[in-house]
């Protein structure tokens, strides 16, 4: 049964080794001195798309406003996408001259509103990051120090996910290993895309979105790289957002951020072919194969199945029915029982690859719209 052993070899080469690799590498090529502050400070612009953000956007424009920079270089542009709550006031009322609101009257998507706030802007550097991100008071200085290096495009910064002590949802942890593999993959020269709610371009390198765009921080970052200028990684650059209590909360955001991986691998080819070696191992083992692990899955599953004559394969198609089902119990009983971290931790990966397989389905069938609704995170 060659099919399954080459799914389960994949699954093991992009979860175990891929990791472990990455980490190694990147740790002997890490340079270890720190970028010296830029002298000249560049006007920047921190941009937001919102919708129905009224809950976060008055704590998010005070933040900003906050920040450990020039006031006469540091702008805010608030696009509203549609929003029918008083998110537009609210930001309004908070911001003064530094702040300009856009109100759009339709929910067009996220991609439209950053396409024309971004056309609007006339800085050097655009800040990304989201009504509900809140950044350290450095944040933005030390995103923009990282440009002294003219081969630089785009900086990533450290998005911190925290959660309350009663959450359910092990999201934080898992992104705690993402974080480390961004970093090592920067130090590689192999980093790929940004944390949303906190990375930076210079402008001159911004392409405009596709209107249905639903991974737009990737695609922004990874069209910065196909220009031929470095994306790094700067560790100190910190924000933070607070993740869902619990898991459920989590699922539907899930599936559009699968549809929005399968858009990025079937209609933008070349960010596999036009990058460099390094980037193109880590799109292959960092985000290909993971957006595949739904199906290498299926394919375990099935093989497994259908040699079951044979006593080995009978075991380990035993085996994956097992894990399936203590992952739905522990999913089901999440609020009331009080499950070991590394039980959480596999609910969460099989409820993820659930709502991508899913993402799948809704892909292949179209369902590709813009258009966005807010939500926990």
């Amino acid at each position: 049964m060659a099919t399954f052993w080459l799914a389960a070899g994949l699954l093991a080469y992009a979860y175990v080794v891929f990791p472990a690799l990455v980490l190694v590498l990147g740790r002997l090529t890490r340079e270890r001195r720190e970028l010296p502050p830029s002298t000249a400070l560049p006007d920047v612009a921190v941009v937001i798309a919102a919708f129905n953000e009224e809950r976060h956007i008055v704590e998010c424009v005070r933040n900003l406003l906050g920040q450990d920079y020039p006031a006469d270089r540091l702008a805010v542009l608030i696009g509203s996408d549609g929003s029918i709550d008083s998110t537009v006031e609210a930001a309004r009322r908070a911001g003064g001259e530094r702040v300009h609101v856009r109100a759009f009257s339709r929910n067009r998507g996220k991609a439209s509103v950053l396409n024309d706030l971004i056309a609007e802007a006339k800085q050097a550097v655009i800040v990304f990051s989201d009504a509900n991100t809140f950044f350290e008071r450095d944040t933005v200085k030390r995103l923009v120090a990282r440009f002294a290096d003219i081969d630089v495009g785009a900086v990533c910064g450290e998005l911190v996910l925290t959660a309350a002590e009663t959450s359910q949802n092990e999201d934080h942890r898992y992104w705690r290993l993402e974080q480390r593999l961004k970093a090592a993959e920067s130090d590689i020269g192999g980093l790929l895309g940004a944390n949303g709610g906190v990375y930076a371009i210079r402008r001159a390198l911004y392409k405009p979105l596709r209107p249905e765009t639903i991974c737009d921080d990737f695609v922004i970052v990874m069209n910065v790289a196909i220009a031929g200028m470095r994306v790094v990684y700067e560790w100190q650059a910190r924000a933070y957002e607070e993740t869902p209590i619990d898991m459920a909360a989590e699922f539907g955001r899930r599936v559009r951020i699968g549809m929005g991986n399968y858009q990025v691998m079937f209609g933008y080819p070349a960010f596999l072919t036009s990058m460099n070696w390094s980037r193109r191992w880590t799109y292959l083992s960092h985000k290909i194969l993971r957006w595949l692990t739904p199906h290498l899955l299926l394919v375990m599953l099935v093989t497994s199945g259908v040699a079951m004559f044979h006593p080995p394969y009978a075991l380990l198609f035993g085996i994956q029915v097992i894990a399936y089902l203590t992952a739905w119990i522990v999913y089901a009983t999440r609020q009331t029982v009080s499950w070991p971290g590394i039980l959480r931790l596999f609910s969460l990966f099989v409820v993820i690859n659930l709502a991508f397989g899913i993402a799948f389905i809704r892909f292949m069938r179209g369902g590709n719209s813009g258009g966005w609704q807010r939500t926990e995170r």
